[in-house]
């Protein structure tokens, strides 16, 4: 029986030990179990890829990519440190300098992220989409229709060079105010608006009106999302190696899809019975 004992414990050491090891392979961890500082940021007031959840409360910031980079520092023995508390170009110019260490959100080709390490594979889609009225979609076939319409978009939605530069082919205006934009849409001063997918969902539930328009059936034009990292961070190496293997794995998407959809979700109870604007009815 001790000779059983003996042979079951030292079955389980080597269990552990060697589950110990994939971690460090899998995660790029260190056996220094001394905790290290990550700093992270992301969009600013673009739900839901980046959005205070109470506004008043810096610490309510909600970033979707959150959960990845919490349980990729777990393993690799990181504490995560928000910083959010500039404009979201200096935030950008602060990865790039090294004072923050990851960018969690990024597009690939595009200028403002250029000088930043891009993390491969994307870990979610933020199509561009056409909304419109009801009793328009069908009107249009293709995007050469559109190109004899009035459209408009958001000046708060945060874009890759190859859609702003696809853009300039369409009759666009940029407005500021999201209840200005659909206003202007069931006004009929404009006949469709480009917009993010999630983006457009978020604003059409807090506006009541998410069964008042209708959403194209494909994406107008994709725009993958990644994270990036400072090619300044002294972490960079091991973020990279550590990153890459955990984003590569289907869980990983899966749980940034399921942080979306809860998101999303939360917005639309929050709303719940809302009523929508007048402007619906003129």
């Amino acid at each position: 029986m001790l000779k059983l004992y003996k042979i079951i414990s030292f079955g389980l050491l080597s269990l552990a030990l060697s589950s110990a090891a994939w971690a460090q392979v899998e995660f790029n961890t260190s056996t220094n179990r001394e905790v290290k500082q990550l700093r992270a940021t992301g969009f600013l007031n673009y739900p839901p890829f980046g959005v205070f959840k109470n506004p008043s409360v810096p610490a309510s910031y909600f970033n979707i990519f959150q959960p990845v980079i919490a349980n990729y520092a777990k393993y690799a023995n990181f504490m995560v440190d928000y910083t959010t508390n500039y404009s979201y170009p200096e935030l950008v110019r602060m990865v790039r300098g090294g004072k923050i260490d990851i960018l969690a959100g990024v597009y690939h080709d595009t200028e403002m992220y250029q000088g930043l390490e891009i993390v491969y594979p994307a870990l979610l889609n933020n199509p561009i989409m056409l909304v419109m009225l009801p009793d328009q979609i069908s009107s249009v076939k293709n995007t050469d229709d559109l190109k004899k319409l009035k459209g408009a978009i958001s000046t708060k939605e945060y874009l890759s060079d190859f859609v702003t530069n696809e853009m300039k082919n369409f009759n666009l205006q940029r407005v500021d105010d999201d209840y200005t934009l659909y206003q202007k849409l069931f006004r009929r001063e404009i006949d469709y608006i480009f917009t993010s997918n999630y983006y457009a969902k978020v604003v059409q539930a807090q506006l009541g009106i998410r069964n008042k328009v209708s959403f194209s059936k494909e994406a107008i034009w994709n725009m993958p999302l990644f994270i990036a990292i400072s090619k300044m961070s002294p972490y960079r190496k091991q973020v990279y190696n550590g990153l890459t293997v955990y984003l590569a794995q289907p869980k990983t998407q899966k749980l940034v899809e399921q942080e979306v959809a809860k998101y999303i979700a939360e917005v639309e109870k929050q709303n719940a019975g809302r009523v929508a604007p007048d402007f619906i009815n003129n």
